[in-house]
């Protein structure tokens, strides 16, 4: 378990009884940039990082490492039975390239922060092997597809603001909207959680 799991999540996945599941979600962006979002589970759920995830059968195979320490590649499993995905592989080179993120996340914690467990991988070869399922080979996460340095240092926006009351922004007030003005933030009495750097002086950003 990730040791910067939010609090909330850590006690889920200690306890040994939950009335709720731990659900994997999957996104998959196209070579259009259009994005299909489903979840392994019985009903879709609606309301999860904004959007709407449909419900769909899909598995994932497990994520080992050879002898040499490399991060070999994981199978992912789609179900084809309606042939709803055979129009967008034969259209895009079998969507070879097209990135895949997993997330796992509570049901019952859907609004907790998952960053870290969420992985990305890229489509590196698409096999048919049935008229059942559609096998995607997914690469291991790039180090070169990360950003880095992760922040910006902008002197008078905040860099939380796309995450306005977020678990960085921490904003718990009544004001449903964010600028991510300093003086936003003082009018909303948080500049302790302002995501600018004020007292840099110079360059309108720095990283």
């Amino acid at each position: 378990m990730p040791l910067n799991l939010p609090l909330a999540l850590r006690l889920e996945a200690n306890k040994l009884v939950s009335t709720r599941p731990w659900l994997l979600f999957l996104e998959l962006t196209l070579p259009d940039t259009s994005v299909l979002r489903f979840v392994r589970n019985t009903e879709d759920i609606p309301s999860f990082l904004g959007n709407t995830w449909i419900a769909f059968p899909f598995t994932v195979g497990d994520r080992g490492e050879s002898s040499d320490g490399k991060i070999q590649t994981v199978t992912l499993r789609v179900s084809n039975v309606e042939r709803a995905l055979t129009p967008l592989i034969e259209a895009n080179d079998g969507l070879v390239g097209s990135q895949v993120r997993l997330i796992v996340a509570h049901e019952g914690a859907l609004t907790e922060d998952y960053t870290s467990l969420t992985l990305t991988y890229t489509i590196v070869a698409t096999n048919l092997p049935d008229n059942i399922w559609i096998e995607f080979q997914l690469g291991a996460e790039s180090p070169m597809r990360r950003r880095f340095p992760i922040f910006n240092a902008i002197p008078q926006h905040c860099a939380w603001v796309a995450r306005f009351r977020g678990a960085e922004c921490k904003y718990a007030g009544g004001d449903p909207t964010c600028t991510g003005t300093l003086n936003d933030c003082r009018g909303k009495s948080n500049t302790l959680n302002f995501g600018g750097r004020p007292g840099i002086t110079g360059a309108p950003r720095f990283v």
